[in-house]
């Protein structure tokens, strides 16, 4: 197996939330394509990071922290956990920019580094 790089494994795994209907392109300003999370994509987004959570023994919020910092070890399940705490909080907060009212949030940006997750369905302990 071949060692790949942070941005090819980005790649895959956008493609395979593609595949999977987690995502969906659209277009957004200034012609560009975003990836927008479809309603069963934020569901399955919210277990699933819980399950790499559970897995990888490590905070969903503290990976997406060392991604910015760019300190995140280039492994994929780490990779992809902090990825998706950044697509569901920025859909959640899209969601909410145009009026909608939304439940109890897994992962938000304003609330990643203090309260950590919050939704029993993502976190079953708590």
């Amino acid at each position: 197996m071949e060692l790949k790089n942070k941005e090819q494994l980005k790649t895959e795994i956008l493609q395979s939330w593609l595949k999977s209907a987690w995502v969906y392109p659209m277009h957004g300003p200034q012609e560009q394509t975003v990836l927008r999370l479809t309603p069963g994509g934020r569901l399955k987004m919210r277990r699933r990071i819980g399950a790499l959570e559970n897995a990888l023994g490590i905070k969903a919020n503290d990976a997406l922290k060392q991604e910015e910092a760019g300190t995140l070890p280039v492994e994929r399940d780490q990779l992809e956990l902090a990825m998706m705490v950044q697509a569901y909080a920025s859909e959640r907060q899209f969601i909410q920019s145009q009026g909608t009212s939304l439940g109890t949030a897994a992962v938000t940006f304003e609330e990643a580094s203090s309260t950590g997750l919050e939704d029993p369905a993502v976190n079953p302990e708590q």
